[in-house]
């Protein structure tokens, strides 16, 4: 994987991610916003886990800029991809 060196990759990865946010927000009947929040409800939780899984396998985005979207550190996003694979 190449990490993104310019600001046009950058923002080009992040409006793929907030598309796949976007479409899990639509399929389970919430807003993006509700989870971007650092709301820890087990239903969020797994949606948000399963949003930065699809972000790593849909798209050429690092750890960073998918964890960035969301307020949180690249390893909260490492964790939340390895805890979507084991479910």
């Amino acid at each position: 994987m190449v990490y993104p060196t310019t600001p046009e990759e950058r923002q080009t990865h992040r409006q793929q991610v907030l598309r796949i946010l976007e479409d899990e927000a639509r399929i389970n009947r919430t807003t993006p916003e509700a989870l971007m929040g650092h709301d820890r409800t087990n239903w969020k939780v797994a949606v948000r886990d399963r949003v930065m899984w699809r972000a790593r396998q849909e798209t050429d985005a690092s750890f960073p800029t998918i964890a960035a979207i969301f307020g949180y550190t690249h390893t909260a996003a490492i964790a939340a991809v390895k805890r979507y694979e084991k479910r």
